[in-house]
């Protein structure tokens, strides 16, 4: 589950915003979207999502570019620095080796499975963390 997890997602496309709103808000998660990278980053800023989903190539500036400062904007506060997701067109090696280099924690290509691109958020999110006692009886 994704419940109360903020998920920024900073795209130009708006088809792959609409269906990835639907997809990751039914399973509890606070949306919200960016078309440009100078927008994306400002809403990063302000908001500390726990996961960046972001596009490489962005009407303003290039994914690659910003993606360094996205990992940075949450290593000056108590949280962690977000979860960040490349997704992109982009299926050469070079462009995977460098967003990894520059702190990318997953890159997946577009066309893109949802329920894969929803395991991966679950898996660098980790597992949810135990909120309830045991009771346990004498007899």
């Amino acid at each position: 589950m994704l419940r109360n997890k903020q998920i920024l997602v900073i795209d130009d496309t708006p088809s792959i915003l609409s269906f990835l709103q639907v997809s990751l808000e039914v399973l509890g998660a606070k949306f919200y979207k960016a078309q440009t990278a100078s927008y994306g980053l400002a809403l990063c800023e302000q908001l500390h999502p726990d996961v960046v989903i972001l596009d490489l190539g962005l009407p303003d500036k290039e994914g690659l570019n910003i993606l360094p400062a996205l990992k940075r904007i949450q290593a000056h506060s108590p949280a962690h620095p977000p979860i960040v997701i490349v997704l992109t067109v982009r299926n050469e090696a070079k462009y995977y080796e460098m967003a990894m280099d520059m702190g990318a924690d997953a890159y997946l290509t577009k066309p893109f499975n949802v329920e894969e691109l929803i395991d991966l958020i679950q898996q660098k999110l980790g597992p949810p963390p135990t909120g309830h006692l045991k009771l346990v009886s004498n007899g």
